[in-house]
């Protein structure tokens, strides 16, 4: 049956098939998005794969633009020619796979957090390798033995496919946070830390210092995953299975960190006309932006947090604000017991437990119940004459007048059904 090429290739895709639907439960169980446009996604990543062979077949037609011929050709070191190659290579797959996910997100705002980049680079990035698992499968299944076909294939299905993923994923990061340029650059303004590089990159090409901070950005998104790729391949190279393990395993908790981070929740609101306007007057929220800054220099992360919250009551749309908010919740050490507290109270109301929302429920039933009995409380004590005292109102202890009495001793008196007894 393996001599039938048709029944080879279904075997492998179905085999190749089996960890990508793992990977995409791991990664994507929660994703918001349409199933389609994820699809969609995935299919262009699987194309990202032969269209890098049909540019390995370009060039043995035309041998003066072969790229990988030419390294061999002209560096002699092996070692430095390996590199290079693995350089070359890796810079072809991330580009291709960045492509897909690009051009995506251009024609139809597809990003619009952090972590939306990081989860389409690594479904793009899945249906690289899942070709490329597809292909390998089918080139060395009838020709090596059972036992090593078991063996690549469970290596390449998690470590391979991985890599992939973390190479992809830290470079959409990057895509991810270059997209936030603006912000970023007001917020480094206000703290006194634009960067050198950024200024000099605005000077040379006469570009804003947030156009700047987003080439840069991305650039250097670009740079960590090829230098990873060369890397694991390299290892690869001289069978170091263990190192290339130990890599992948930390290239997936730095990736799964990223995922976790509050920043990376962080939307970018393109859409202007559905963004709030501020009830606040733009001098006064500038400075307190400018106090924000001062307290963030300082470390005052909880100060920080607490602030962020009350002007995003006023301006809910502030992008600065968000951003203070999401980097002082991610700089509290996972260890401080403010920030387990603020772990377990902001939520999304997708995140809370059923018991969680009916305690949320029965606090808010609660609270209306209390305003209402307030309101109650106030028309019977002014039909009598007296005063509604509020009861965080601290008085000095003093006889009470006859125009004035104790809400405790009116809220005693109500029965619960909307009466009292006088």
């Amino acid at each position: 049956m393996l001599e039938n090429p048709l029944f080879l290739l279904g075997v492998s895709t179905i085999f190749a098939a089996i960890p990508v639907g793992i990977w995409f439960y791991v990664f994507l169980k929660k994703e918001e998005k349409s199933k389609k446009t994820i699809a969609f996604i995935f299919f262009l990543g699987c194309l990202t794969a032969p269209a890098l062979l049909g540019i390995q077949y370009a060039w043995d037609i035309f041998p003066q633009f072969n790229l990988a011929r030419f390294i061999e050709d002209n560096i002699s070191s092996q070692n430095t020619m390996f590199v290079a190659t693995f350089v070359l290579f890796g810079g072809m797959e991330e580009i291709i796979k960045h492509y897909v996910v690009k051009q995506v997100d251009k024609r139809t705002l597809l990003i619009n957090k952090i972590n939306d980049a990081i989860k389409y680079s690594v479904t793009a990035a899945l249906g690289f390798s899942f070709v490329e698992n597809v292909y390998y499968l089918y080139q060395w299944w009838p020709v090596i033995s059972n036992g090593e076909l078991i063996g690549m294939y469970i290596f390449r299905s998690i470590f391979t496919s991985c890599a992939h993923m973390i190479f992809s994923g830290i470079f959409g990061y990057y895509y991810g946070v270059s997209k936030f340029s603006i912000v970023i650059n007001k917020q480094q303004e206000l703290t006194g830390k634009t960067k050198l590089s950024d200024r000099i990159i605005s000077k040379l090409f006469g570009v804003p210092l947030s156009e700047s901070y987003r080439e840069k950005t991305i650039l250097k998104g670009l740079t960590i995953a090829i230098v990873m790729h060369a890397i694991h391949n390299y290892l690869l190279q001289f069978n170091f299975i263990p190192p290339v393990i130990i890599f992948d395993v930390l290239g997936y908790l730095y990736l799964r960190y990223l995922l976790v981070r509050k920043a990376g929740h962080l939307l970018v609101n393109e859409d202007l006309s559905i963004k709030h306007k501020s009830t606040m007057a733009k001098k006064d929220e500038d400075v307190v932006l400018e106090l924000l800054a001062m307290w963030f220099q300082d470390k005052r992360y909880v100060d920080v947090i607490h602030i962020c919250e009350r002007l995003l009551e006023r301006d809910p749309d502030n992008s600065v604000v968000q951003l203070f908010k999401a980097r002082a919740l991610d700089s509290i050490d996972e260890k401080d017991t403010y920030k387990k507290i603020l772990n377990t109270v902001i939520k999304t109301k997708k995140d809370l437990s059923q018991n969680d929302k009916n305690i949320i429920s029965k606090y808010t039933v609660e609270k209306e119940m209390l305003k209402k009995v307030q309101a109650m409380v106030k028309d019977q004590l002014k039909k009598q004459g007296k005063e509604f005292i509020e009861q965080a109102t601290k008085l000095p202890m003093s006889p009470q007048t006859p125009q004035q009495s104790t809400n405790k001793d009116v809220l005693q008196k109500y029965t619960g059904d909307g009466t009292f007894k006088l």
